[in-house]
C-alpha cells in the first residue's frame, strides 16, 4: 500500500489533493493518505511514502518538522521507496544530509519551467519535460550519496536521487496538471501579487505536461 503524507496546511487544498490528485497518481493502487495532525501509522503494510509540497518552510522550520522527518526515516531505514515533492524533496534532503542543505533562494521560482533531466528512471518516459513550479526555498548542496538528476538555468539541484536507493525528491509539481498548476500559482499570485515578478511560462505544448504523471507510475513500480 501507497502512503501519502499530505503535508499541505490549507484545507481546500489539502482535501483537493487528497480527493482530486492522489487518484490520479497511485492509478487504481491501494493507498492511505496521513496528515499532519493525524497519529503517525505502522509502517509495516506500506509499500512507498510520497511526502507531497507545502506552504511550510523547509529553510526557516516549523514545528511539523520533526514529525516530517520522523515518517521519512522510517522508511528510509526500511529501505523502502520515497518520493519528495517541493517542501517534501527538501525535507527528504534534510531527513538524509542535514538541515544545512535547504536555503531561502535569492529568487523565488513561480510558473511553468522546462527542466533538463538525466537518464532516470524515475522520469522514463517524460520525453519533454516542463514542469509547475511554486517556491521560495531550495537544496542548494547535496554530498556525494546523491546523483542530480533534474536541473534549469535557475537552480541545479532541480531533482536527485539517493545513489543506488529508491529514494527522490523533485523540486517541481509533477502530479500537477494544466489547470491544477495554474490554479496553484494564481492562487498565490493573488495573496503575494508582489511575486508576479518572478512568473514565467516556458510551457508552448499543454499535451506535453501529461506525460509528467509517468514520474508516479516509474516510482510505483520501483
Amino acid at each position: 500500500m501507497f502512503l501519502i503524507f499530505n503535508t499541505i496546511i490549507d484545507i481546500k487544498a489539502r482535501d483537493n489533493f487528497t480527493n482530486v490528485i492522489a487518484p490520479r497518481i497511485t492509478f487504481e493502487n491501494k493507498y492511505s493518505v496521513l496528515s499532519l495532525e493525524d497519529e503517525i501509522p505502522d509502517i509495516t503494510d506500506f509499500t512507498h511514502l510520497l511526502v507531497t509540497g507545502s506552504e511550510l518552510s523547509a529553510s526557516q522550520g516549523s514545528e511539523w518538522d520533526e514529525k516530517i522527518i520522523s515518517v521519512i526515516n522510517s522508511f528510509l531505514q526500511a529501505g523502502k521507496p520515497i518520493l519528495g515533492i517541493c517542501h517534501g524533496h527538501q525535507m527528504v534532503a534534510r531527513a538524509i544530509a542535514g538541515n544545512h542543505v535547504c536555503r531561502r533562494s535569492s529568487k523565488p521560482e513561480f510558473g511553468w519551467k522546462k527542466m533538463k533531466i538525466t537518464n532516470n528512471r524515475i522520469f522514463e518516459n517524460v520525453t519533454q519535460p516542463i514542469f509547475i513550479e511554486s517556491r521560495y526555498d531550495e537544496v542548494f548542496i547535496l554530498d556525494e550519496r546523491f546523483e542530480i538528476i533534474a536541473s534549469n538555468e535557475q537552480l541545479q539541484i532541480q531533482a536527485f536521487q539517493l545513489k543506488n536507493m529508491p529514494v527522490w525528491g523533485v523540486q517541481f509539481h509533477p502530479e500537477m496538471l494544466l489547470e491544477d498548476g495554474n490554479k496553484m500559482v494564481e492562487r498565490h499570485l493573488c495573496q503575494y501579487p508582489d511575486d508576479r515578478k518572478y512568473y514565467s511560462n516556458e510551457m508552448k505544448d499543454e499535451n506535453q505536461i501529461k506525460a509528467n504523471l509517468n514520474i508516479f507510475r516509474n516510482f510505483l513500480n520501483s
